[in-house]
């Protein structure tokens, strides 16, 4: 087995993301989840900076679900998502790369650590702009993306 990879992945990185492909974000807390809706709050898929450093590329994790079983999927998320996480996910949001492509984002398949995992880049950055006066910006592409994330309870 490769290290860093799951046992329950595919063994090796995927190819390039298409559009009708299904993501999956996982979600942590019931306050994720839009109950009226069945979709995962926005906040799900705001970007971070990936070492935390202040001008480090800003992504969102998700897992290309797809080819994946339901339980490949959680024990990918057991593996590599509630072992960072606040707490264990309750559920995951499930939703097409097209909603990330609809909004002028764009994803990286860069099979780490797992050979499902992607990262949601693109994100508008600027190195003389605090992320303060950016998160607007970045909360619209989230909020327009979440409601076609459909939440799927951990079972």
């Amino acid at each position: 087995m490769l290290r860093g990879t799951s046992k329950d992945s595919t063994a090796r990185p995927l190819g390039d993301v298409e559009p009708d492909e299904p993501l999956s974000t996982f979600v942590f807390r019931p306050d994720q989840v839009i109950k009226k809706t069945n979709t995962v709050h926005y906040s799900r898929l705001m970007p971070r900076r990936r070492d935390k450093l202040p001008k480090d590329r800003l992504e969102t994790s998700v897992c290309r679900s797809g080819r994946l079983s339901d339980a490949q999927v959680w024990a990918i998320c057991s593996e590599f998502f509630d072992r960072h996480a606040p707490k264990s996910a309750v559920g995951r949001g499930v939703g097409p790369a097209e909603a990330v492509f609809s909004v002028g984002l764009r994803l990286d398949p860069d099979g780490q650590p797992y050979p499902e995992h992607a990262n949601i880049v693109g994100w508008q950055d600027s190195l003389d702009v605090p992320d303060s006066e950016l998160k607007h910006l970045w909360m619209d592409q989230a909020q327009r993306m979440a409601p076609r994330f459909t939440y799927l309870p951990r079972r």
